[in-house]
């Protein structure tokens, strides 16, 4: 009850804000589908929080408007919902811990609250409650505090960088000369990406495989036909490589899953008259691209490549004859009360 309450009063500034001439309290009513009594509460209680609301008459009219020129004493033009915006951000960068943009998103907010009065914080503070973020599985970033500021400042500054770096595949540590073009952020991993000198091309670091960063004092100029966004379309996530046609059907039950997001900019989705969908990337076949179809189990079918497909096969088998040569964890648990559906 509460929390519909913040968000209907957060909506009333938003509409505030947008309508500089005002609102009078039947139209809010009818925007927020909301009865006139519970409206007029809300402006009360909006007024009484610190928020320069005040009431025009005109005519027989009388109008409610934000102070021209509202910024709660902030020297910084923000909006009120920008505020709040930023005030919730804070959660977001939360798996960022120890790093210089969660503690940076923090000071920035700790200067701007400095000049807001106690009532507005606390109705901040009520509202960003109510807006829970959820996080994906992610790294811990606290050692590399260091690394990652040194990091975004040769990015700034556009100033070369020495690391020593971690292979993923073979754990053999080499010694590379990096431009560094970009810090990029993805399923809460960071990365470092950058034209490598040593493979004469642009290659993606990831943060938590640097041993060691060295900013040196030679400065490099970035091509000015480098895109981030066209650089990762040749990636499914992260790994990027040649892109390949890949096809896979998707069985009715998980079809809602995969249809709802947006899984790579070139996909393609046919609806089955079954209930079913075949979707077709371009894409680099790599371990993201088996995981990811290896994660919706049997309800996912690679129809092409044939050699994505038998891989995936495989992978189905192995998994099989693994679960067969082992004894529940469970004494006297059955086959039937194993079955686990992975579909909500």
């Amino acid at each position: 009850m509460r929390g519909a309450q913040l968000a209907r009063q957060w909506k009333i500034i938003r509409l505030l804000e947008s309508r500089k001439r005002g609102l009078s309290a039947k139209v809010i009513a009818e925007e927020l589908e909301a009865d006139l009594r519970t409206v007029y509460r809300d402006l009360d209680a909006i007024q009484e929080a610190g928020f320069p609301v005040f009431t025009d008459k005109v005519g027989r009219n009388v109008y409610w408007k934000l102070l021209d020129g509202h910024k709660s004493g902030i020297a910084i033009p923000f909006t009120l919902t920008e505020l709040m915006s930023l005030h919730m951000s804070q959660e977001i960068l939360g798996v960022f811990e120890g790093t210089v943009f969660q503690e940076s998103i923090e000071t920035l907010f700790g200067k701007v609250k400095a000049s807001l009065s106690p009532e507005t914080v606390r109705f901040l503070e009520q509202i960003a409650g109510n807006l829970k973020v959820g996080v994906s599985p992610h790294k811990d970033y606290k050692a590399f505090k260091e690394l990652i500021a040194c990091a975004s400042e040769a990015t700034a500054q556009r100033k070369c960088i020495e690391i020593s770096y971690r292979a993923a595949s073979t754990g053999r540590v080499t010694v590379r000369k990096v431009d560094p073009y970009q810090v990029w952020a993805m399923n809460g991993s960071l990365y470092l990406i950058g034209f490598c000198h040593e493979r004469n091309a642009v290659r993606t670091f990831a943060v938590d495989r640097i041993k060691s960063l060295v900013v040196s004092n030679e400065h490099f100029n970035p091509p000015k036909d480098f895109s981030l966004e066209h650089y990762l379309q040749s990636a499914f996530r992260v790994m990027t490589g040649d892109p390949m046609t890949v096809k896979v059907r998707f069985s009715a039950g998980a079809a809602h899953v995969v249809r709802e997001r947006i899984w790579h900019p070139t996909q393609e989705i046919r609806e089955q008259s079954d209930g079913s969908l075949v979707i077709t990337l371009q894409v680099p076949i790599n371990y993201e691209v088996t995981s990811w179809i290896l994660g919706f189990g049997s309800a996912a079918e690679v129809l092409e490549p044939a050699t994505l497909r038998q891989h995936i096969e495989d992978e189905h088998r192995s998994a099989a004859r693994m679960y067969r040569a082992q004894e529940p964890l469970v004494p006297g648990l059955s086959h039937s009360s194993r079955k686990i559906s992975h579909m909500s």
